[in-house]
């Protein structure tokens, strides 16, 4: 039996308090021999709840029901206020959840070349932890970092790029931001040299799932170009779209492994989000009584209950999304009209055919505006809110948001643009472990 050892950067996050972690020398772990044992990995909850459902307390999409005196990690979150988790006794928020997700990774790819499966298999189980633990940085880097600038990457703090499960390695320092991209970038194109073109579920991910992610990371940087050619590669894989006007009534929506319009599904640790979510004003301002996504997607019109169901959501990667994402790289290099006719495709399948009629843009950034709104509407509550409001943000693009009282309009906290609060602090138990990681504030 071969053992493996936790490092330093996950202690902090998992460990239950300061002397414990001083005090107690972590044992070895039984270390899976097995191709299948690894592949099983693959369906436990560490690695397909990827997603922090905290994630989308910091979007506009949520209308919340926090006081200002709520000092809760979701509050915290919500309020934007630079540390979510100021208790260096728990594991903290987002990083604790994905750092797991990534050793977890980590033990698979430093160790599945040592069983006795055929080098292909091998490869494909490879490369599926190599995207796993690609999509995992991406999302701390969404968090944890400020968003991507070209001009200013190359000096910024990204991530600690942790690839041993050996906790006699000391803790990585914060890898540059742009080091941080490359790295997420060459994880992926690796992944998607090996990954098979179709999974035996839609948990576990395909070559056109690696594809699409590449699509969504690029449009994060800014580069239209290759997130086009990505977005291309991904809906090169048969599929199809959802027509809404087909679908009976909200209980006949496909639960998220059987929706065609799925690539990659992606879980929640709180099984909960997005269900009792409120829609926020101003996310209810893109949609009106033709727009059956409110229909079928919402509980009831009411203020206090204007929420998704549970069980039909995924915070993975949908063919929706890749269409939008090849839609605004089009309107963004000059191809309007391309880009026209994608939002036009998706809406006829959104919108009451009685009251449906195409989208024409007078120009590209008419067209851009366009896009940037319908992926408003079909992505809300996706998870992806968050990664758009800081890219949007970088641009100019994001107006200040606030946070109102549902019942007397209060305003109790806001976010403007340009504000340095669209970067979170490293959790406070890190730094506590780690005194020479360099902070965002």
């Amino acid at each position: 039996m071969k053992r493996y050892m936790v490092p330093v950067i996950l202690l902090a996050a998992m460990f239950s308090s300061c002397e414990r972690f001083l005090d107690v020398k972590p044992k070895g772990v039984v270390l899976p021999e097995k191709l299948a044992d690894y592949e099983a990995m693959f369906n436990s909850p560490t690695l397909t709840e990827t997603f922090p459902g905290i994630l989308i307390n910091c979007t506009d999409d949520l209308q919340g029901l926090y006081s200002k005196n709520d000092r809760g990690s979701s509050a915290n979150m919500y309020f934007w206020r630079s540390q979510l988790e100021p208790n260096t006794e728990v594991s903290p928020p987002v990083w604790g959840q994905l750092y797991r997700a990534i050793y977890n990774c980590n033990v698979v790819i430093n160790y599945i070349g040592e069983t006795s499966a055929a080098e292909q298999k091998k490869n494909e189980v490879l490369a599926e932890a190599l995207a796993i633990r690609a999509e995992c940085y991406f999302t701390l880097l969404t968090v944890f970092a400020k968003a991507y600038d070209p001009g200013a990457a190359a000096t910024a703090p990204g991530l600690p790029l942790v690839t041993s499960t050996d906790v006699t390695n000391s803790t990585p320092s914060r890898a540059t931001l742009q080091a941080t991209f490359d790295e997420v970038v060459a994880l992926l194109k690796k992944a998607s040299e090996h990954l098979p073109l179709s999974s035996k579920s839609k948990v576990r991910i395909n070559r056109y799932g690696a594809y699409a992610l590449l699509a969504r990371v690029y449009l994060y940087m800014g580069d239209y170009n290759n997130a086009l050619l990505y977005a291309d590669k991904a809906l090169a894989v048969p599929h199809v779209l959802l027509d809404l006007n087909e679908v009976p009534d909200r209980e006949s929506m496909p639960i998220a492994e059987l929706n065609p319009e799925s690539l990659w599904v992606r879980f929640s640790e709180n099984w909960v989000v997005p269900g009792y979510m409120i829609y926020s004003d101003d996310l209810l301002s893109y949609l009106d009584e033709n727009d059956l996504r409110l229909d079928y997607l919402t509980r009831d019109a009411t203020p206090e209950e204007r929420t998704l169901p549970n069980g039909n959501v995924s915070f993975g990667i949908g063919f929706p999304e890749v269409y939008l994402t090849k839609a605004e790289s089009l309107a963004r290099t000059g191809n309007r009209s391309e880009a026209m006719t994608i939002v036009n495709m998706l809406r006829a399948k959104r919108i009451k055919t009685a009251a449906y009629t195409d989208l024409s843009a007078s120009s590209d950034e008419d067209a851009l505006q366009k896009v940037l709104a319908e992926r408003r509407r079909e992505l809300a509550f996706s998870g992806l809110r968050w990664m758009d409001m800081k890219r949007l943000d970088r641009e100019g693009r994001m107006p200040e948001v606030r946070r109102q009282d549902i019942e007397t309009g209060e305003v109790l906290g806001s976010l403007p643009p340009k504000s340095p609060n669209y970067v979170f602090e490293i959790p406070s138990r890190v730094l506590l472990f780690n005194p020479g990681m360099t902070k965002n504030h």
